[in-house]
């Protein structure tokens, strides 16, 4: 089921992301494809509209030998008027009708032979139409006596038209090539994105498992001795001590576990605030570590302290005293009778050092590695025979990063575990 979902994620955001940068580069081609067309073909508007101006205002018609740019003269009828002074172009340009629905109006017309024109026409002022009577050529022939009524400016864009085809294909082939780039970036961007939140939704589904299993056990523990007890409604309490024991003892391990399972919720959502204070750090590591050290001496442990470290430092006092609680704890209880536990701190390079060794049974190479994470417990510790719920260390971590700061396990000397705590010192609160 997880598989399906994580495909099923991780094709919807492929597609997203390949469909959004597709999309942005067909926006972007299509603008630059705008902008090259207006600013090519601006210039023979301009022209057109310039000689339309001058047409209207001062008589001066375009040279009809211009290559680029001639002049068809229709007369009311819609016939040609200047027909011989085309040449050898008449012949093509005879088919262009009269429209006089579009006077004033910018077309483009394409001829047969594949040449594209430009166009705008126009009407002729009564004396404009005098004055060009004879460019009409042969009067001889057809139209003869028509005076001219209407003017078809044109202006030759068949290399234009050809520069605007070509860039066309280039600009296609390019956003090919952008798609494909698209897609293998957008995988590539999908798997690289997908890793952590992959990561974030196994580490919830492993969390939730391990903290179901853990509750299931107490519950499971308390529930049949209750249901044991039913069966005696007659019996006195101190015959059955034994089982109110257990049962007492599994519910102050479920409000362990619920106050841990708390304080990694808030840690989770970031709703925790580090509440600093500017405390003597030699009393205040003292005032923690001295009673572990009566509490060693009962389980007959050797406890040595060395706590160099003074000075005024800023820091969480209650989240430092539930760090060392954790550390301290775990090192009296993964330990056999005659150990030694060493507790040490000093300040080097503007951070305070903070050493919980013991010469127990030690964490293995593989532990190391998970030894902070959630629920995780090493069988080489004992840690499974101890009852304990994996969280400490974790919690133990989450408080150091809050701090800023970098903790680590390493091998003790001959045996046993060393957990290194470093936590940079601040000026100001």
């Amino acid at each position: 089921m997880n598989e399906i979902v994580t495909k099923k994620q991780r094709l919807k955001m492929f597609l997203t992301e390949a469909f959004s940068f597709s999309l942005i580069f067909a926006i972007l081609g299509v603008i630059i494809f705008w902008t090259f067309q207006h600013t090519l073909f601006s210039s023979v508007n301009q022209n057109l509209e310039h000689q339309a101006s001058q047409v209207k205002k001062n008589g001066m018609m375009p040279n009809p030998g211009d290559f680029k740019t001639m002049t068809l003269l229709f007369n009311k009828s819609g016939e040609i008027v200047n027909y011989t002074a085309l040449g050898d172009r008449g012949t093509t340009l005879s088919k262009i009708q009269l429209k006089t629905n579009q006077l004033n109006v910018m077309q483009t017309i394409d001829l047969s032979n594949g040449v594209s024109f430009k166009t705008m026409l126009i009407k002729l002022p009564k004396q404009q139409s005098q004055t060009n009577q004879n460019i009409q050529g042969d009067q001889g022939q057809k139209n003869s006596g028509d005076m001219p009524k209407y003017a078809l400016l044109m202006e030759n864009i068949t290399a234009e038209k050809q520069s605007v085809s070509s860039f066309l294909k280039v600009l296609l082939v390019s956003f090919f090539v952008f798609a494909v780039l698209a897609i293998t970036i957008s995988w590539w961007l999908v798997k690289r994105n997908m890793q952590p939140v992959l990561k974030s939704w196994q580490q919830q589904q492993d969390f939730v498992d391990s903290a179901a299993h853990e509750l299931k056990t107490p519950l499971t523990i308390i529930q049949n001795k209750l249901e044991l007890l039913l069966t005696k409604p007659n019996a006195k309490i101190k015959d059955e001590y034994d089982p109110i024991i257990l049962s007492l003892s599994e519910i102050r391990r479920l409000t362990s576990l619920s106050a841990d399972l708390l304080t990694l919720a808030k840690a989770n959502s970031n709703m925790t605030v580090i509440n600093t204070e500017n405390i003597d750090i030699s009393s205040f590591l003292a005032k923690i570590v001295e009673p572990y050290q009566e509490i060693a001496q009962l389980d007959n442990k050797k406890f040595t302290i060395d706590l160099l470290a003074s000075g005024k430092i800023i820091l969480d006092p209650q989240r430092i005293h539930q760090l060392l609680v954790i550390l301290l704890d775990n090192a009296l209880k993964y330990t056999d009778e005659n150990a030694q536990i060493e507790v040490k701190s000093e300040i080097v390079n503007r951070q305070l050092v903070i050493e919980v060794t013991d010469n127990g049974r030690g964490i293995s190479e593989k532990g190391k590695q998970h030894v902070f994470d959630r629920f995780y417990r090493d069988d080489k510790s004992g840690a499974r025979e101890t009852g304990g719920t994996g969280l400490g260390l974790a919690i133990a971590k989450w408080i150091v990063d809050m701090h800023k700061g970098k903790i680590s396990v390493h091998d003790a000397f001959p045996h046993g575990s060393k957990f290194i705590v470093n936590l940079p010192i601040k000026n100001k609160i």
